[in-house]
């Protein structure tokens, strides 16, 4: 039987009521490939939404190779740099060695010179200590030499020393013996505070007792003029030549074996007796 448009709401009722109709005849209008386009589209939905994931996650790789290749290229280019700078250090340690080879060589020159002049110093230093073993061999006999000199001139002016107060005791008793003195005592040498070379004690025509005082130089001076005169008219040495014995009046006098002009001068005006190998030359003014 044929169905009319009339029949068409009854067929979608029954339809609705008899699921297996509505999937009988969906197959026969649509047919076996239309009927499974639904899934056949999930499934490229859903490979699709793989497919995405699949370039999202490539993407996010390459994104993660393009950050590493980029940190690669940064640390190829730092090493790069790295080695630019090691080649840099290298060529200076190059020039270094090279500089401490040459300064190397200088030092080595160097010590060969010190070492030659250490040589030469050594040599030296033997022939001056030979020298010095033989200058303190001289020295040692210079001194020797000089003791046995100084011995000599010990003696020596010991015994010009002695000739002089020798000289100047018989010109004391010659002068003594044109006064018309008679000598009494002495002449002797007295320690007064500091020896006194010469003290006699004379008698004249009269009776009269004089002590005669003497100090004896080899060369009179101006000064051992001034201090004698100073020295013989102290009240000390009066009263210490009291006290030996010896009474004033005292008549000093000064014998000279060589006599200053200024000396000579100096006894006139301190009114000192002068007694030279010549004789008197100048009476002292008596102490009394």
């Amino acid at each position: 039987m044929a169905i009319t448009l009339a029949d068409l709401p009854e067929l979608v009722r029954l339809l609705e009521q008899h699921p297996e109709w509505r999937e009988a005849l969906r197959l026969v209008l649509l047919g076996e490939e239309l009927l499974t386009m639904p899934q056949l589209l999930r499934q490229v939905i859903e490979t699709q939404h793989q497919l995405v994931e699949q370039v999202a996650e490539i993407v996010a790789v390459q994104q993660r190779h393009e950050q590493q290749l980029a940190e690669i290229i940064r640390v190829q280019h730092r090493h790069e740099e790295q080695i630019a700078e090691l080649i840099r250090v290298q060529h200076r340690h190059e020039e270094q060695i090279a500089e401490l080879i040459r300064v190397q060589h200088q030092i080595l020159e160097t010590q060969q010179r010190h070492e030659q002049q250490i040589a030469e110093l050594i040599a030296t230093q033997h022939h001056h200590s030979r020298l010095l073993t033989e200058i303190l061999e001289v020295q040692r006999r210079h001194t020797q030499e000089i003791q046995e000199l100084r011995s000599y001139v010990g003696s020596l002016t010991q015994s010009l020393g002695l000739s002089i107060e020798e000289n100047a005791e018989d010109m004391l008793l010659y002068v003594m013996e044109k006064k018309g003195w008679k000598l009494v005592q002495g002449p002797n040498s007295i320690s007064t505070d500091g020896e006194l070379d010469l003290i006699a004690v004379f008698e004249d025509a009269t009776g009269q007792q004089h002590t005669v005082l003497m100090e004896v130089k080899m060369r009179l001076s101006r000064s051992a003029v001034e201090q004698w005169s100073d020295r013989m008219r102290s009240e000390g040495f009066l009263n210490r030549l009291r006290a030996q014995g010896f009474e004033p009046p005292y008549h000093p006098y000064l014998f000279g074996f060589r006599v200053d002009v200024t000396a000579e001068e100096a006894a006139r005006a301190r009114m000192v007796g002068l007694i030279t190998s010549r004789g008197e030359l100048v009476e002292p003014e008596v102490i009394s």
